[in-house]
């Protein structure tokens, strides 16, 4: 039986990314994958995002405002040919197998979106303990330690920094809720309306993308901040958000043991410490400012 290929849309937002970008790009060109499309959606950058992302092979979108990476997303699937969106991020880069192997679970219709696994790099002490606190996309500890993966392999999140979604899925979930404006939070809700109307999301641990690892203490603490407006966003978008709440005690508890004897453990758990307090800041924050944050 002669297999019928499907045609895959990457889809990066890119802001401010000249240092990152080109090692994204490089990465995507060296795929074997037979029939896919690289869209770039430039979200005004004031640096040389645009120049570099001319030297490669693929669609450039500028826009003339700032509109936030959910906007960036919706628009390049909007001008996407394919019948998989891909998502990836302007700072990550991807294996040379990445786009075959989405096309093979696609192929098997085994699911309706696939979330990968994300490999976060060796980094200094306060990086990697940073990376041990699960975010993003499961940080070190790993995907299936921070979010529920039942034992067929289907979840009920994804993370956009490495998913796909079938176009037409996407479209009948609403795509990005394009109120965030912030990464963080949107992908999760996309995820929530997904399982809402009865389709999959299935974890693919063979679909590798890697991230640098956050290794500065002043852009953890803003962050965690941003991630405080994005949880009182999604809060007004989900009511009964109980089950969430429960998630992120099971999830703690398992960096918790994990790492228990690690010699990182005691900076580990000060961090978790500081995550809290900062996120309930920022949450109080966005409350406060419900014309700003809630629509």
């Amino acid at each position: 039986m002669v297999r019928i290929s499907m045609k895959l849309s990457v889809v990066v937002p890119a802001y401010n990314a000249e240092k990152t970008l080109p090692v994204l790009m490089d990465s995507l060109l060296n795929q074997n994958c037979r029939d896919s499309e690289v869209i770039v959606v430039d979200d005004c950058s004031r640096d040389d995002t645009v120049s570099v992302t001319e030297r490669y092979n693929c669609q450039l979108i500028q826009l003339k405002e700032n509109h936030g990476p959910a906007y960036c997303r919706n628009l390049g699937a909007q001008r996407a040919q394919g019948e998989i969106l891909v998502f990836t991020d302007s700072d990550c880069s991807v294996t040379p197998g990445w786009l075959e192997t989405i096309e093979k679970h696609f192929y098997h219709k085994e699911t309706e979106a696939i979330m990968g696994r994300l490999v976060l790099l060796s980094s200094t002490y306060m990086g990697d303990s940073i990376s041990a606190l699960g975010f993003p996309a499961g940080g070190a500890i790993g995907f299936d330690k921070i979010w529920k993966v039942d034992k067929d392999g289907f979840t009920d999140s994804l993370s956009s920094c490495n998913c796909a979604v079938r176009k037409d899925f996407f479209g009948k979930a609403g795509g990005f809720d394009e109120t965030f404006p912030f990464p963080g939070g949107e992908d999760s809700l996309l995820a929530y309306e997904i399982r809402r109307l009865g389709y999959r999301i299935k974890y693919c641990p063979d679909v590798v993308a890697y991230h640098k690892a956050r290794d500065s203490l002043r852009q953890f603490l803003a962050w965690q901040f941003r991630r405080g407006i994005s949880s009182f966003i999604f809060s007004t978008k989900i009511p009964d958000n109980k089950g969430f709440l429960a998630l992120r005690l099971w999830s703690t508890a398992n960096v918790i043991r994990h790492y228990f004897r690690d010699k990182k453990f005691p900076l580990i758990f000060l961090l978790l410490g500081t995550s809290f307090v900062t996120q309930l800041v920022g949450f109080i924050v966005a409350k406060s400012s419900k014309e700003v944050y809630a629509l």
